[in-house]
């Protein structure tokens, strides 16, 4: 899955620009939201908070939740819990929610802050649970309180600590000021001697090393995927739409044991496969087209991103098949030098040299890849090496819209301390397995 901010700055994924869509989360079934934490127990996310104020050692950090989804349809789109937030609680239902963190207090150290009750809403939306011990019981949490008291917490805690803690993120010139800023900005207003001190680097340096319970929903993710990607390829047929084979895929997701999508499924036949964002649906395939198609399935919340390309008529050309092999080439080059401590920009330089020497340069116009986990388009500081237990793909193309096609070859890759693991491998990518999976 392209990046677009990556594709207005040349390439270079940072800390500033990784983040990116979210996989939906399907929480687990409750009387009332929180309904409980996703996709692991809430002791797994307890300790994660309790590595991240290990690091910070005194002060007081907040982070807060997404906020709730504005729309004006009668129905809202599903809530999709910010990355963050949900890699340190697992709460994934509840909008506005907020996370405080006081490492060097006493006795309480965090609390989970939720908004207020409005029963008459929630006669039509969905009921939540009052204060007590079956909330803290689902939360993993032993404070829970409501937000409106957030600032004379926040206010408190710092006139003992004196130091504001700023997880992130860190946003353009141009975008909203994030709110712990804010907050932060008010409370040292109101008490002297407080201070402020950037974290941001500290949630993406934990988040960019998979967990081992991690990779295996995103290894599942992955199997589900490959099942879309190849029924996409056998049922196939000129004359099809877009839109016909992207329900032929995502169905195949489902059969898989997807649990929703990693991001909006991409399927482009022809000129549209050179459009890098292209969001259509209604092309008709034709006999002689390529068909690109960017798209995966998610587990638990957790994403994956496969992108392949494939002739309509089961059978590359030879022109075909000389423009595939050299994005093949490239991306074998690029992961040649995948190992832990490698910098992303060799990986890039690597691709880059192929098709300079093919005289193709020009036509590659992206980003090579992009950190993968929880979020498709993961947080991670990719200026510096690159650390054994990150996902990353890896996909170069050409995009030639004179020549009505588009070619990308995406796969996942798990870094290791030696090298790296193709976790996308069940998904057909030579020409001879692409054609015998069509041929099938």
């Amino acid at each position: 899955m392209l990046d677009r901010r990556s594709i207005i700055a040349g390439g270079t994924a940072s800390l500033l620009c990784a983040t990116g869509l979210r996989a939906q989360v399907l929480p687990p079934q409750g009387f009332a939201t929180p309904s409980g934490t996703v996709p692991f127990a809430p002791e797994v996310f307890r300790e994660r908070r309790r590595r991240v104020m290990e690091a910070l050692k005194d002060g007081v950090a907040v982070v807060h939740g997404a906020g709730p989804v504005e729309s004006s349809a009668a129905v809202a789109p599903p809530f999709v819990q910010d990355g963050d937030f949900a890699w340190l609680t697992g709460i994934v239902d509840e909008p506005d929610a907020v996370l405080v963190m006081a490492p060097a207090e006493r006795t309480i150290r965090e609390w989970l802050l939720l908004p207020s009750r409005d029963v008459e809403s929630e006669r039509w939306e969905v009921e939540r649970l009052p204060l007590g011990t079956e909330l803290e019981r689902r939360t993993g949490f032993a404070r829970v309180s409501r937000t409106g008291g957030l600032g004379s917490l926040v206010t408190a805690l710092a006139e003992r600590s004196k130091t504001l803690h700023f997880l992130g993120p860190i946003v353009s010139a141009s975008a909203p000021v994030p709110k712990a800023l804010e907050l932060y900005g008010r409370v040292m207003q109101r008490v002297p001697g407080v201070s402020m001190k950037d974290d941001s680097a500290l949630l993406p340096s934990l988040r960019i090393v998979k967990e081992a319970r991690e990779l295996e929903l995103m290894r599942k993710a992955m199997a589900a995927t490959a099942r879309g990607h190849i029924a996409a390829m056998k049922q196939v047929r000129p004359g099809m739409t877009e839109r016909q084979l992207k329900a032929i895929l995502e169905e195949g997701f489902r059969a898989g044991g997807g649990e929703g999508l990693a991001y909006d499924s991409i399927v482009a036949t022809g000129r549209n496969a050179a459009s890098l964002h292209y969001t259509g649906g209604s092309g008709v395939i034709g006999e002689s087209d390529l068909i690109l198609i960017d798209a995966a399935a998610s587990v638990g919340g957790y994403a994956c991103d496969v992108t392949r390309t494939f002739p309509a008529s089961g059978r590359f050309t030879d022109e075909q098949r000389a423009s595939y092999e050299l994005v093949l080439a490239a991306q074998t080059a690029a992961v040649a030098g995948l190992k832990a401590g490698v910098y992303y920009e060799d990986l890039v330089e690597a691709a880059k040299d192929v098709f300079r020497k093919a005289g193709r340069v020009d036509d590659f116009t992206h980003g090579l890849g992009h950190l993968v986990g929880l979020d498709v388009h993961d947080v991670g500081d990719m200026s510096k090496p690159l650390p054994a237990g990150a996902v990353i793909t890896v996909e170069p193309g050409l995009y030639v819209q004179s020549a009505n096609y588009g070619i990308r070859i995406e796969d996942l890759y798990l870094i290791t301390p030696t090298g790296s693991q193709r976790l996308s491998e069940g998904v057909p990518r030579s020409i001879a397995e692409v054609e015998a999976a069509m041929a099938r």
